[in-house]
C-alpha cells in the first residue's frame, strides 16, 4: 500500500489556470454542447418542419464519427496540423449532433403520445425507452469523453482508437430502428432516467479505457502477432454465431425474414454472400494456425504468410459486407430464397404462437403453407440482423486496425506519448468509469425496489453490470493496494470493456429477463 501510494499518479493537469484560461481550455468540449442545446431549443419552438428531426441529426453524428476516425487514424501516420485540428472539429461535430439528436427524441417521443400526464411529467418521455436511445446515449459518452481528452494535442491519439469502435457502436444503433417505444407502466419512474443515463455515459467511459488499453500494449512492444491472433479468434466467434445459419456448413448466409417489422425466426439466404464469407473464414483460420506456429517456432515463413492471409481477410470481409447489404437490398421475393431446412423449426414456433398441437412431421408443412400465404407481406432489411451486422462490421474495422497499425507501427507509436502518460491516463478515465458503474448499481436496486418490491433479483442485466462492476474494482483495487501498472492494469481495462459490451448487448438479444425492453 505504502509503495502504491509514494507512486501516485499525476493529477489533472491544469488546476493552476486562471478562469478565462480554464474556459479557453474547455472550449473544444464547451462549444459544441453550447451549439447542441441551441438545435434542441430550435426544435422545441419551431415544431417538426421547422428543424431537423432526430434521424438526420443521428445521421450527420454517424458522418462526423466516420470522418473523425478516419482522419484521426490517418493523422497518426502523417502528421499535419490540419488532420490534426480537422480531426478534432470531425469529433466535437459528432458530439454537437449526437447529442442533441438525443435530446431531440425526448422531444419527439413527448409529441407522439401528446405529453400525457405520467407520475413524472415530461420525464416519461425521457429518451432511454430500448436499446436504441441508449446506445445513442453509449456513443455520446465515449465521444465526450475521448473530446475532454484530445483536446490535448499530445492526447489526439485517443481518438484514432476510440473513434472507430463509437462509429460501429452508432451504426448498430441505426440498423436497429429508431422507432419510439411505450414503457410499461411498473417502470414508469424518475428512476429510470438517472439510472440509464449513468449506465450510457459510464460505458462510454469504458470504451475509451478499453482504447488506451490498447495504445498502451503497443506502446509497450506487445507483439503484432498476439493482437492479430486476438481478432482472429473474435473473427472465429463472430462466424461461429453467424454459422448456425448454413456457414460454413452449407457456404450461404440467410438474413432474417420480416413480417411487417416483426423479425421472424426464419431466414432466407442471400446469393453470394455465404461462400464469400465462407473464404473470410478460411483465411481467418489459416492466419491464426500459421500465427501460433510462428509463435512457437519463430517461424519467419508461417509469419509472413499469416500477415497476408490477416489482410486478404480485411479485403474480403469488406466485400462480404458490400455484399450483404447490396442483396438484402436487391431480393425482392424472400420466399423463393427460404431453404427447406428453416420450415420445421418455424413451424414448431407458429404451432407454439397458435396455442395449437401439431404433430412434428407436419410442422414443416406448416410452415411452408404459412409462407406460401404470405409471401406478399414478407420482405428482408439490414435492420433485420443488427448485430450480427454489427458484429460482421466490428469484425472488419478490428481486422483493419491491426493491420494497419501493424504495417506502420514504428509511426503509431512515435505518435504516442510515454507509457507512464497513457497509464496515468487509463488510471484517470477507470477512476471516472468506477464511481459511475458504483451509482448505475446503487440507482437500479432503488429503481427495481420501486418497481418490482426487490431490490436484486439475479437478473441476467443486473449479474451482468455487476460482472463488470468487479473486473474494474479489480483494476483500482490490484493497482492502489499492490501497485499494479502497465500491462496487468491493461488486461483488467480490456476485460473489463469485453463484459460491459456483453452486458450492453449480449444480454439483451442472448438472455431473456426483466431488461428485455432494453
Amino acid at each position: 500500500m505504502s509503495r502504491a501510494i509514494k507512486q501516485n499518479d499525476p493529477i489533472m493537469i491544469g488546476l493552476e489556470l486562471s478562469l478565462p484560461e480554464r474556459f479557453r481550455n474547455m472550449f473544444p468540449v464547451l462549444a459544441p454542447m453550447a451549439l447542441a442545446v441551441v438545435f434542441v431549443l430550435a426544435r422545441l419552438y419551431l415544431g417538426p418542419r421547422g428543424f431537423l428531426y432526430e434521424g438526420a441529426l443521428t445521421l450527420l453524428a454517424l458522418v462526423s464519427y466516420i470522418s473523425a476516425a478516419v482522419i484521426l487514424v490517418t493523422n497518426m501516420f502523417v502528421k499535419e496540423n490540419v488532420l490534426n485540428r480537422l480531426g478534432l472539429f470531425t469529433t466535437a461535430a459528432g458530439v454537437c449532433f449526437n447529442f442533441s439528436g438525443w435530446m431531440v427524441r425526448w422531444i419527439e417521443a413527448g409529441e407522439a403520445e401528446g405529453w400525457k400526464k405520467g407520475i413524472n411529467g415530461i420525464w416519461r418521455y425521457f429518451p432511454l425507452d430500448n436499446l436504441y436511445p441508449l446506445t445513442l446515449g453509449f456513443c455520446f459518452g465515449a465521444a465526450i469523453t475521448t473530446l475532454v481528452i484530445i483536446r490535448k494535442p499530445k492526447y489526439r491519439f485517443v481518438g484514432a482508437l476510440s473513434m472507430p469502435i463509437v462509429t460501429v457502436v452508432l451504426t448498430l444503433a441505426m440498423l436497429l430502428g429508431n422507432d419510439i417505444s411505450t414503457l410499461p407502466p411498473i417502470l414508469d419512474s424518475y428512476w429510470r432516467p438517472f439510472h440509464v443515463s449513468i449506465a450510457t455515459l459510464g460505458y462510454g467511459v469504458c470504451l475509451v479505457s478499453f482504447g488506451l488499453a490498447f495504445a498502451y500494449l503497443l506502446k509497450d512492444g506487445v507483439r503484432s502477432e498476439a493482437m492479430a491472433i486476438t481478432v482472429a479468434l473474435f473473427g472465429l466467434l463472430v462466424y461461429g454465431t453467424v454459422g448456425r445459419y448454413g456457414v460454413p456448413f452449407h457456404a450461404e448466409y440467410g438474413a432474417s425474414v420480416l413480417l411487417g417489422k416483426t423479425t421472424l425466426p426464419l431466414r432466407a439466404s442471400l446469393p453470394g454472400v455465404g461462400p464469400l464469407m465462407a473464404a473470410v473464414l478460411l483465411a481467418i483460420t489459416a492466419s491464426l494456425v500459421l500465427f501460433v506456429l510462428d509463435w512457437q517456432r519463430r517461424d519467419e515463413k508461417a509469419r509472413k504468410w499469416a500477415w497476408r492471409l490477416f489482410r486478404s481477410a480485411v479485403v474480403l470481409q469488406g466485400v462480404v459486407l458490400i455484399t450483404l447489404v447490396a442483396q438484402v437490398k436487391s431480393v425482392s421475393n424472400p420466399a423463393a430464397h427460404i431453404p427447406e431446412r428453416e420450415y420445421p423449426a418455424f413451424g414448431q414456433w407458429l404451432a407454439s404462437e397458435m396455442q395449437e398441437n401439431i404433430a412434428p412431421q407436419h410442422q414443416a408443412q406448416l410452415g411452408q403453407e404459412w409462407v406460401e400465404q404470405n409471401t406478399e407481406k414478407l420482405s428482408l432489411g439490414v435492420k433485420s440482423n443488427p448485430v450480427e451486422l454489427g458484429g460482421l462490421l466490428a469484425l472488419f474495422v478490428a481486422l483493419l486496425i491491426v493491420s494497419l497499425f501493424s504495417a506502420k507501427r514504428d509511426a503509431v507509436v512515435s505518435a504516442m506519448p510515454s507509457l507512464h502518460s497513457i497509464d496515468s491516463l487509463l488510471y484517470r478515465t477507470v477512476s471516472v468509469a468506477f464511481p459511475l458503474l458504483t451509482l448505475l448499481l446503487i440507482t437500479g436496486a432503488v429503481w427495481a425496489n420501486e418497481s418490482w418490491g426487490r431490490y436484486w433479483g439475479w437478473d441476467s442485466k443486473e449479474v451482468g453490470a455487476l460482472v463488470a462492476w468487479m473486473a474494474y474494482a479489480g483494476f483500482l483495487h490490484t493497482r492502489i493496494a499492490h501497485g499494479w501498472r502497465g500491462r496487468r492494469s491493461a488486461y483488467f481495462a480490456l476485460l473489463g470493456f469485453a463484459l460491459v459490451i456483453f452486458t450492453w448487448l449480449g444480454v439483451s438479444y442472448l438472455l431473456p429477463g426483466l431488461h428485455s425492453y432494453a
